[in-house]
C-alpha cells in the first residue's frame, strides 16, 4: 500500500472502519479488487491534493474505482455520519457536550420551507399583499 501523507495510519483506520458500510451480503458481480482502506487513501489524495481524478497515481486504486465510491457514499449518507462520529468523538475527548439535534418544531419548520407548494402559496400571498397596498 502507498504511503502518502493523506493516507489513513492504523489509528485513523480502526476509527473509520466500523463507520463505513459493509459488503453486501448478497456477492453479486465481481468480487471487489481493493480492500475499504486503500479505495480510502485513493479518495483522501484527491481531496488532500486538490487533483482532478484522472490524475491519480498508479499505484492507488483506479480512479473510477474511487470516484464510484466517493459519490455512492456521499449519496447514502455514509460521509455525513463518518463526519458526525469523528466530530463527537473528537468534543467528547476534549470535554465538550455532544451538540443536540434539532428540535422537531424546528425541523418541520425546515421541511415546510423546502416545500414547493408552500413557497408556491408565499409566493401568491404576497403578490395579493402588493395588489392591496396599491394607492
Amino acid at each position: 500500500m502507498p504511503d502518502y501523507p493523506s493516507s489513513l495510519i492504523d489509528s485513523e483506520w480502526e476509527v473509520i472502519r466500523p463507520l463505513l458500510p459493509d459488503s453486501p451480503l448478497t456477492m453479486r458481480g465481481r468480487p471487489r479488487e481493493h480492500s475499504r482502506r486503500s479505495i480510502l487513501n485513493g479518495i483522501f489524495y484527491i481531496l488532500r491534493t486538490g487533483g482532478a481524478w484522472r490524475m491519480m497515481p498508479n499505484d492507488l486504486p483506479n480512479w473510477k474505482t474511487c470516484y464510484h465510491y466517493c459519490r455512492l457514499w456521499a449519496k447514502q449518507g455514509h460521509w455525513e455520519r463518518i463526519h458526525h462520529a469523528i466530530r463527537d468523538r473528537a468534543r467528547l475527548k476534549h470535554g465538550k457536550k455532544k451538540p443536540r439535534l434539532l428540535r422537531s418544531s424546528i425541523a418541520k419548520a425546515f421541511a415546510q420551507l423546502a416545500n414547493p407548494d408552500f413557497v408556491a402559496l408565499m409566493r401568491v400571498r404576497k403578490l395579493q399583499e402588493e395588489r392591496d397596498m396599491s394607492w
